[in-house]
């Protein structure tokens, strides 16, 4: 039977599903911290902005964050790790379909908090 589910995984595409591995706890914090100071930080009225869920403090909405991170982590490695991975959690975030603006400002001020916190290579800027 197992052989079966091996091989019918294999003919699908679906590979040996072996989960991707996880995110490292330190570099989900450090996005976490860069989300909650591009998400307004103190001032926020919505801590890291979360609107998905209701958040009754900062705790909360901070694990929320956490997991949003580390769930999209496992998508990025399970897609293959297109592009940058702030790019790919901001497309998720704060979706371009909702405010393509908003997007594209967001996915810009994590890299850069994240450049200026941690030595995240600056994002290069667009020539044309």
């Amino acid at each position: 039977m197992r052989y079966l589910t091996a091989l019918f995984c294999v003919v699908l595409g679906l590979g040996t599903m072996v989960p991707a591995r996880a995110i490292d706890p330190d570099y989900a914090m450090r996005i976490a911290d860069a989300i909650y100071k591009a998400e307004g930080g103190k001032a926020a009225k919505v801590p890291f902005g979360i609107l998905s869920v209701r958040v009754r403090d900062r705790q909360k909405a901070l694990r929320v964050c956490l997991n949003t991170i580390r769930n999209n982590w496992q998508r990025w490695k399970a897609a293959g790790q297109p592009g940058h991975f702030i790019d790919f959690l901001g497309n998720r975030y704060c979706p371009p379909s909702v405010d393509p603006v908003g997007n594209r400002n967001w996915r810009r001020n994590v890299k850069l908090i994240l450049a200026k916190n941690d030595g995240l290579k600056r994002p290069a800027a667009k020539t044309s």
